[in-house]
């Protein structure tokens, strides 16, 4: 699933380059949010029994 979240990005790049690029802050939040999903997705892959966000931040609001 990774493989295809990252070929998904880099097409959604190369599709909307011009909108990208055309605010500084649109690239950097694309990348930021790029980086931060891949991430997850490469700690899922090397713990797949950690837990998700959504069960810590269940264990912290109670």
């Amino acid at each position: 699933m990774i493989y295809l979240f990252a070929i998904s990005i880099i097409y959604t790049l190369i599709k909307n380059k011009d909108q990208l690029l055309s605010a500084k802050r649109n690239l950097f939040l694309f990348l930021f949010l790029s980086v931060i999903g891949l991430a997850l997705g490469i700690v899922t892959i090397l713990n797949p029994y950690f837990p998700s966000i959504a069960m810590l931040l269940e264990k912290y609001m109670k």
